[in-house]
């Protein structure tokens, strides 16, 4: 039996440190410090509560939750949005999950062992402990999982330069994608990597991404019907400006960025994610320590092949 909404929503809070009510700023001048817990709407600027924030999303066939993927707090977080968004029969669209896998056969009755055995073969270099958890509440919820992402086939296709395979909306959405946005996520993509990405490699990289995206776009769309749909993905995915949006003709989606902030107040990123264009609302969480990606562990440049941001 799932977890009661009311016991999980009061361990949630208690955990993240939610009260709802505005937190305090340093002066009434200064560039405000922002506060894990702390909820703020990008077009009002106002913080909310988490209820004040149900309340707005209540009114939304398609919300984007954009985590870090390795930030438990994050999880904590989606956890408790998932306990709100999803009721009976509501689709989850998971980046994690290839958009071709076989999961209607999931559902409230399907045990830990069985979720385990079909799922965790299929998502290599996804922690399961994590994801395996957050699948278990959709489907003990009355939800239903949906693959967003492209499978290794089409990745490896797209990354030779052959698109003719994915379908013609998705093709239509990337090739529209501005000049700037594609060298935003080159510029991204080139910083997770040590040394410079070769032009020909990074641009497929970008591909990828934007088809990633495309295919997420359409997933949302098709179970965006009766019920609300809902995403999670990595932080740059759902990206109004950046990412999946961008793929989506229609105004009755809402966008989540969940945004960690260091010891200072600052938020992790820097001041371009405080700002509607990139999100509508800012869930500020705890930072997690840094690693070094340039190690000994560094990814070469010259062998790069495509990550998922």
């Amino acid at each position: 039996m799932p977890v009661t909404r009311t016991a999980l929503a009061a361990t949630l809070c208690l955990y993240l440190g939610l009260t709802g009510t505005a937190l305090s700023q340093t002066t009434d001048t200064a560039e405000p410090r922002r506060h894990p817990g702390e909820i703020l709407d990008l077009s009002s600027m106002q913080t909310l509560s988490p209820d004040d924030l149900y309340l707005k999303l209540a009114r939304k066939k398609v919300i984007l939750i954009g985590e870090q993927h390795d930030n438990p707090e994050h999880h904590a977080v989606e956890t408790l949005l998932l306990e709100e968004l999803v009721t009976p029969g509501t689709r989850v669209v998971f980046e994690m999950l290839e958009s071709d896998l076989a999961l209607d056969e999931l559902g409230i009755s399907t045990s830990k062992g069985e979720l385990k055995a079909a799922l965790e073969p299929v998502t290599p270099g996804w922690d399961w402990a994590t994801y395996g958890r957050l699948y278990r509440n959709v489907l003990q919820l009355g939800g239903h999982l949906v693959g967003g992402n492209l499978n290794q086939a089409q990745i490896k296709a797209i990354y030779q330069g052959q698109t003719d395979a994915l379908p013609e909306r998705e093709q239509k959405t990337r090739s529209g994608v501005a000049t700037t946005v594609r060298e935003h996520i080159a510029n991204e993509i080139s910083a997770q990597h040590c040394e410079p990405v070769p032009a020909k490699r990074l641009e497929s990289m970008v591909e990828i991404q934007l088809a990633r995206d495309a295919r997420m776009a359409a997933q949302l769309d098709q179970h965006a019907t009766n019920k609300t749909a809902v995403l999670v993905a990595g932080g740059y995915h759902v990206r109004k400006d950046l990412g999946v949006p961008r793929h989506l003709e229609r105004d009755d989606i809402s966008v989540i960025l969940l945004a960690p902030v260091g010891d200072d107040g600052e938020v992790v990123g820097g001041d371009e994610l405080v700002s509607n264009q990139v999100a509508d609302y800012l869930w500020f969480t705890s930072a997690i320590g840094e690693k070094d990606y340039c190690g000994d562990t560094a990814i070469d440049a010259s062998q790069a092949t495509p990550s998922s941001n």
